[in-house]
């Protein structure tokens, strides 16, 4: 036998190991070992070691001020997983304000119901392709890619086994939009098949989705780049390749880096405000403090005093509050009452604006556009509460849409049969149609022709409606629109149209009365046919 290293065992190695386990089980000295890293563990020290953590996780002890993690989160990151930082406003609890909260459920769902429209495959309004060069054409092997992406995208992937079961993209895109409000992120898990092709994608929780130390790795397993956490237990682990995790607002500071800043966490900073503003008006009501205090003009004997507040708290004070009208009379003089209940309730209303004001602006949103009237500056771009509301919601549309159409665009990017097209949200500016046509009058007024304008609708040349309607040929008509719509044009322009038809006619006349006449050649004269007279 070849030794390996370290002390050589002796003869009787097995039988003293044998009688220190039978005396180690007789004794209850050791219960329960296991091997975590090369070392033995005692499970006491295990639960000991867990009680303490779970009791400086305590509200009691750790509190908000000096927050810890948990015993399961301490483990997480000696694994690798990278968590979210712990001075941060954990998930749990922004979700739990975008639901209990009301006027954070109502942004939300405001949100939610005008971005909404934007979740089905159109290309007026709607996700649509378009070619990776704007100036090139689309040939009908291009529109077909675009139609069999947009039939994936819609319905999140192939028709594979169980595709009718899985969430498309109606569902997604509101669960989208409300993560993107509350946490800041997004989760894709892309599921690929045997020959490594992209074959659907389905939407996770990204609160639960979780980035690994590529260092470190996930248990020293460096080919796990994600896992998902669900209560502070690992249930499933992911490669770099199967789950995109993006979030919209990115910072480089490296305490809070590597997980978004949703404007709901942006807006709870300032809700402690709020939550002590909401204290304070409740406790106005339960702990009162004095009305007023009585000052007289003169001193008073401690007899005549004792005698003023007698009368005062007999008539003042009551049975269930019933107060009736103080008269006093003292020979002290005048007596003033200075009341000390001020009103409250107008500080109050207006701290409340101010506190609402600042989660209304962290997301973006106009007080109109959910039909308040707070305190706060007027606009300085538009003058009355529709524009101001159309402002705000076309601000916020864009921003949203174009961090989808940047997401999207990753996914598609994993499929080689979509190439050369690219994901945008088109109408996400609709013009009114009176302001698009005050605007079309305009330029066909200084600017544009006629067919110009009818170009631009996707509508056929002047000639070819006219000639469609009233016959002939498109040459008959050709110049029809090719005017501008000025007065001082349209003079200029008849003019020329009538020079050019009276020289067309002039010449057609000159054809047909006065031909040119043709010159007669001289005739040869027969000398035997002449006769002198």
């Amino acid at each position: 036998m070849v030794s390996t290293g370290g002390r050589p065992r002796g003869k009787n190695y097995e039988k003293n190991l044998a009688k220190r386990e039978r005396l180690a089980s007789k004794n209850g000295a050791i219960l329960d070992e296991r091997v975590v890293k090369g070392e033995l563990v005692n499970q006491r020290l295990l639960q000991m070691a867990k009680s303490f953590f779970g009791m400086v996780n305590s509200d009691q002890v750790a509190g908000r001020k000096n927050p810890t993690y948990t015993y399961n989160q301490v483990q997480n990151i000696a694994d690798g997983v990278l968590l979210r930082p712990i001075g941060r406003i954990p998930t749990d609890t922004l979700r739990l304000a975008a639901y209990s909260t009301s006027l954070i459920s109502a942004i939300h769902t405001n949100r939610v119901d005008e971005l909404h429209k934007f979740a089905h495959i159109s290309k007026k309004e709607g996700l649509w392709f378009r070619t990776e060069d704007e100036d090139s054409q689309i040939d009908d092997e291009t529109a077909a890619r675009m139609k069999a992406c947009g039939k994936w995208f819609e319905k999140m992937g192939d028709l594979v086994e169980n595709w009718s079961g899985r969430d498309h993209l109606f569902p997604v895109f509101e669960m989208m939009l409300r993560d993107t409000l509350t946490i800041d992120g997004l989760a894709f898990y892309l599921v690929r098949n045997a020959f490594g092709k992209l074959i659907e994608m389905r939407y996770l929780d990204p609160a639960t989705i979780y980035p690994v130390d590529p260092r470190k790795g996930y248990k020293g397993d460096k080919s796990i780049a994600f896992v998902q956490i669900v209560d502070n237990n690992p249930v499933e682990t992911f490669g770099p390749d199967e789950i995109l995790w993006p979030h919209k607002n990115h910072l480089s500071d490296v305490n809070m880096r590597g997980f978004g800043f949703s404007p709901l966490e942006a807006c709870m900073l300032d809700m402690s405000g709020v939550i002590n503003t909401t204290r304070f008006n409740r406790s106005r009501f339960t702990r009162q403090p004095p009305a007023g205090f009585l000052s007289v003009q003169a001193d008073l004997s401690p007899d005549s005093l004792d005698a003023l507040e007698m009368q005062w708290e007999e008539m003042v004070s009551g049975q269930d509050d019933s107060h009736k009208v103080p008269i006093l009379a003292t020979s002290a003089g005048e007596v003033k009452w200075t009341p000390l209940n001020l009103s409250n309730d107008l500080i109050y209303e207006k701290f409340m604006q101010w506190m609402v004001s600042f989660v209304l602006m962290s997301h973006g949103m106009d007080q109109a556009e959910l039909g308040l009237r707070l305190i706060g500056s007027q606009s300085l771009s538009e003058a009355n509460q529709m524009d101001k509301s159309l402002h705000s919601m076309t601000r916020a549309k864009k921003s949203i849409l174009s961090y989808f159409a940047h997401t999207f665009n990753t996914i598609r990017e994993f499929r080689e049969d979509f190439h050369g097209i690219v994901v945008f949200f088109p109408g996400q500016d609709p013009e009114d149609e009176k302001e698009k046509m005050a605007k079309e009058k305009d330029e066909v007024q200084y600017l544009k022709l006629v067919d110009e304008v009818r170009i631009k609708r996707d509508e056929p040349k002047l000639s070819e409606k006219m000639a469609e309607l009233y016959g002939g040929s498109e040459e008959d008509y050709k110049f029809a629109g090719a005017m501008l719509l000025n007065p001082q044009f349209m003079q200029v322009y008849n003019q020329i149209i009538a020079n050019s038809s009276q020289g067309n006619g002039a010449q057609d006349t000159f054809q047909a009365d006065d031909p040119v006449p043709v010159e007669e050649q001289p005739q040869e004269v027969d000398s035997d046919l002449v006769f002198d007279l």
